[in-house]
């Protein structure tokens, strides 16, 4: 027995499994999820969801009581559905014709039937209860008829735009239950079936539009739902009969549920969110002298490891990278979490790279690594180190004492490899030195106000190491190449006046002439 009233969150497939086509226990979770985990109020659900606060009292008390199995429906009596009365006939004949009616239009012409047969005073309540018990019996009739039905009432908001009520839609929260913004699903979901009707559309090989039938379920479901034509000018225009045009229209509804799911599959991953790469923006004073070292070391050499007590070192890590950020520098942040909370910390490391690549366009990796249970692979390292040289990031990984595991490893290794080779510049920051790092050049924190030690901590911090002098020449010029261009960003040139371009010509054209000198040596190398 359920006392707590904690709503286990479930996925599509575990509704599918535990509810099947039971429609009606699908709503009642949903309504669940709104009141429950939401947190909601039980009138904004009520309106919501078309019911009562009563009846959103009787739905809380049986899951309280009986926990998700309460939610399942059960089978009643034949009542007016056995007997074969007028409602029910009349019912029956009005879904034949037209199975996606709205239920308000619907209940209109069922009573005008009624009055033709001289029976009035029908209780509204009776209509939607038999409504209710034959549209379950239509999802009992296949495994794919609930999905259709959902389709179709999706299918009236299509043209809405921003499509908030199809984000809203059952249908929407069936098969993008992992999109909590009901605008993105709501796009999602219509670019997914606008991609999924075309693809009624026959091949080329069709004959004319209007004499082929094999153009009927394109032209039923876009003309109806995209182009807002009326059911009768549609049939007019094919030539069927309204029993035709209603068997056409289940036909292409059904192609259309099965051609859904392909299409979410196809839709591109959603835009990876800033906050996985974005460095915290907060400061902790006090860090002035060792910002400026590492700075400094970062410009010279590309490199800065701070390493000590953690939590000293994850602060002067965010420091510095927002010290960085506020420089104009683009800084790529990423801080490992202790391993019972995190127990991937490599994939998630490489997940916060992809973010950023794919921020700036690049989305092949974060295509492979968005889902939360991806699985990094050889040939993913092969792509972010194919795909991070020349960005000229700055990249701040925090708490590397966490990054244990063999993915975080090589992705390590990828952004070390990627700053020897001056493609980025990297700052590592945890509870140990890496064991490839200089002990003489990169002093622990002091782990003290102690000012002795501070300073004693700044004298080591500023020495160089001895082969500094001996760096080849190349590597040289190709630092003093990247101060140059951080002190004048390419995409800033076009918003100089044209007096400043003109200096800044005159004082590159040395540059000018060295390049022409070395491509000229470059030509008459000795054999």
């Amino acid at each position: 027995m359920k006392t707590d009233l904690e709503l286990p969150r479930l996925t599509s497939a575990d509704l599918a499994e535990r509810f099947g086509n039971d429609e009606a226990a699908l709503r009642r979770y949903r309504m669940l999820v709104a009141l429950l985990r939401e947190r909601r109020s039980p009138g904004e659900v009520a309106r919501t969801f078309g019911v009562s606060r009563e009846s959103l009292r009787r739905l809380r008390e049986a899951f309280r009581r009986g926990g998700l199995a309460a939610l399942k429906s059960r089978k009643r009596g034949g009542g007016h559905l056995v007997r074969g009365s007028p409602l029910a006939r009349a019912l029956r004949q009005e879904l034949a014709a037209e199975p996606g009616l709205p239920a308000n239009v619907l209940w209109k012409r069922v009573q005008a039937r009624l009055r033709d047969e001289g029976v009035v005073d029908v209780p509204r309540s009776t209509f939607y209860r038999l409504l209710a018990r034959l549209r379950d019996e239509e999802s009992d009739t296949g495994s794919s008829s609930a999905t259709v039905r959902l389709v179709r009432e999706a299918l009236g908001s299509l043209p809405e735009d921003p499509p908030l009520t199809l984000g809203r839609s059952d249908l929407a929260k069936l098969v993008l239950a992992d999109e909590t913004d009901v605008q993105q699903r709501g796009r999602r979901l219509q670019t997914a079936l606008r991609a999924a009707i075309e693809q009624l559309r026959p091949s080329d090989d069709a004959g004319p539009v209007l004499n082929d039938p094999r153009w009927r379920h394109y032209l039923i479901i876009a003309g109806e739902y995209e182009a807002g034509e009326t059911r009768t000018d549609l049939q007019e225009m094919l030539a069927l009969s309204a029993s035709t045009y209603s068997r056409a229209k289940r036909e292409a509804l059904e192609r259309l549920a099965a051609l859904l799911p392909s299409a979410i599959e196809a839709l591109p991953p959603l835009a990876p969110p800033v906050h996985l790469y974005t460095p915290p923006s907060v400061s902790v004073p006090g860090y002035e002298d060792e910002i400026d070292l590492y700075v400094s070391s970062l410009r010279r050499d590309g490199l800065a490891l701070i390493w000590g007590d953690p939590d000293e070192a994850y602060n002067l890590a965010a420091t510095l990278a927002a010290h960085l950020q506020s420089r104009g520098q683009k800084v790529i942040w990423h801080a490992a979490a202790p391993l019972d909370t995190e127990p991937r910390p490599g994939l998630r490391l490489l997940q916060t790279l992809a973010a950023a690549l794919a921020a700036e366009g690049d989305d092949e990796l974060w295509r492979y690594l968005a889902a939360p249970d991806a699985t990094p692979l050889v040939w993913h390292l092969d792509i972010l180190a194919n795909t991070i040289g020349g960005r000229r990031w700055a990249v701040v990984v925090a708490n590397t004492h966490w990054l244990t595991d063999s993915d975080a490893i090589q992705t390590l290794d990828v952004l070390t490899t990627a700053y020897e080779q001056r493609e980025i510049r990297l700052t590592l920051a945890g509870r140990d030195l890496p064991l490839w790092a200089d002990t003489e050049r990169w002093p622990p924190l002091p782990g003290s106000t102690d000012q002795a030690a501070v300073r004693e901590f700044l004298q080591r911090l500023t020495r160089r190491p001895s082969t500094a002098s001996a760096l080849p020449l190349s590597d040289v010029v190709r630092e003093r190449t990247m101060q140059l261009l951080e002190a004048l960003p390419i995409d800033q040139v076009a918003f100089l006046s044209p007096d400043e371009r003109d200096r800044l010509i005159a004082a590159l054209v040395p540059i000018e002439r060295l390049l022409a000198t070395l491509r000229g040596a470059a030509g008459h190398i000795p054999p």
